[in-house]
This record gives C-alpha cells, sequence and structure tokens, in this order.
C-alpha cells in the first residue's frame, strides 16, 4: 500500500532552506568576526544590518558584504567611522581596513 504525501499549499525555495539548514550546522569558528557581527547590530539600524553584514576578518582587514550597490557606495564615505566604531567595541583595536563587497550573504 502506498502512502501518499500531503501536499503542500506553500513552496519555499530550496536556497532559503539550504541558507537556514547551513547556518544551523556551521559552528562559528571565528569568535572575534561574531564579536564584531554583535558590534555591527548594535552600531547600525536595522535597515543596514538586514543588507550589510561582516563576512570575514583577514589580519587587519574586514570585508563587509552588501546587497545593494547604492549601499555600498553610502558605506564607502563612512568607513572611518566604522572603524572607530568597531575597534572602540572590542579589546583588539585591529581593524585597519574595510573592504567593501556587493553580494549575498
Amino acid at each position: 500500500m502506498k502512502k501518499q504525501r500531503s501536499r503542500n499549499s506553500k513552496y519555499v525555495h530550496i536556497k532559503d532552506v539550504l541558507s537556514t539548514v547551513i547556518r544551523s550546522c556551521r559552528k562559528e569558528s571565528n569568535t572575534e568576526l561574531s564579536e564584531i557581527r554583535k558590534i555591527w547590530d548594535s552600531v547600525f539600524d536595522k535597515a543596514v544590518t538586514d543588507n550589510a553584514q561582516p563576512t570575514a576578518l583577514r589580519n587587519t582587514t574586514l570585508l563587509i558584504t552588501v546587497k545593494s550597490s547604492t549601499l555600498t557606495h553610502q558605506l564607502r564615505f563612512l568607513t572611518n567611522d566604522i572603524i572607530e566604531a568597531i575597534n572602540r567595541g572590542t579589546d583588539h583595536h585591529r581593524i585597519t581596513e574595510i573592504k567593501l563587497k556587493t553580494g549575498s550573504f
């Protein structure tokens, strides 16, 4: 006897499903980056944090991925302020450069 699958009236894109699963399974390996993300969320309002997030930290360079080129352009003018805010919020004071990349995170 065959089991019938229940029909789901709402479809979800596979990208959304996979990103949720990966985020829940992936352990944050870089605790300093997670500390920077918390500072980022407290410094900027929700409109910015929904569309731009720190995604990588290499030596003294912080990579911020931004969803739109317009916001990338705006954040370029704030790079010195962002560096100061993040360094003030951490004990490390190691960020000297910010690179902005347009893409998805």
